[in-house]
């Protein structure tokens, strides 16, 4: 391929994932609504999960929601089903992400959302899929055209999962009234910590700071020096 024949490629991809975005607006309903409530009102976590590609989209959902101020954690659905379905507790509410909603590897994960009354949202394609059927309230998007040439690796689907999790963190940052005060004690680090931080969070006080007289003996002053670990007084 030449440098126009890439291009172009690229641009196809860009087109046909925007055309499935323009169809999610018509999944924000009633259960997009019953979903958040339940979320905001969930006392402990919400456990997201997920296999393949959708398992990826629902860690980072799971650590959008953290960061924001929605407890969360995410749980690999295979490793679900060996321990990790044990740290899943009465009071979390659990988000299962999956394309085609008939993902077997869901199943055990399902049914210890049932034996534990613990409520079961979804994110999905498929109205008619297992998934959708078995839980509590589910979120249906369109089926999309994938962006790959053979329409089958995620590619449209992932985008339009990732935007709904979006969608269901922002409004909850909202409802919570969650600021960038908030965000900050989640999210000290890197450039979006630094942009954060006050001069209070990192100023140090008089008793620290090695402060000496201008006629203090020199035993004096390397003590100082010593104990307040500046390296100077």
């Amino acid at each position: 391929m030449n440098r126009a024949q890439i291009i172009s490629e690229a641009k196809k991809v860009v087109s046909t994932e925007l055309k499935s975005i323009k169809t999610i607006n018509s999944s924000l309903d009633n259960n997009f609504y019953r979903i958040v409530k339940i979320i905001f009102e969930t006392k402990g976590r919400t456990i997201v999960t997920g296999i393949g590609k959708s398992g990826h989209i629902a860690n980072k959902i799971s650590a959008t929601l953290s960061s924001t101020g929605t407890p969360s954690h995410f749980i690999h659905a295979t490793e679900a089903s060996h321990g990790d379905l044990g740290g899943i507790t009465k009071n979390d509410c659990i988000l299962c992400l999956s394309n085609s909603g008939q993902t077997h590897e869901l199943n055990d994960i399902i049914n210890y959302s049932k034996r534990f009354n613990i409520p079961l949202l979804s994110i999905s394609a498929n109205k008619q899929g297992m998934l959708y059927k078995k839980s509590d309230c589910g979120i249906i998007f369109k089926k999309p055209i994938e962006a790959c040439p053979n329409n089958l690796a995620p590619t449209s689907s992932t985008t339009m999962m990732l935007i709904l999790g979006d969608a269901i963190a922002v409004t909850l940052i909202k409802m919570r009234g969650f600021n960038k005060s908030h965000f900050g004690n989640f999210h000290p680090g890197g450039n979006l910590g630094k942009d954060l931080v006050q001069l209070s969070d990192i100023m140090h006080g008089k008793s620290e700071l090695p402060l000496a007289k201008i006629n203090e003996k020199m035993s004096s002053v390397l003590l100082k020096m010593t104990k307040k670990s500046f390296g100077c007084v």
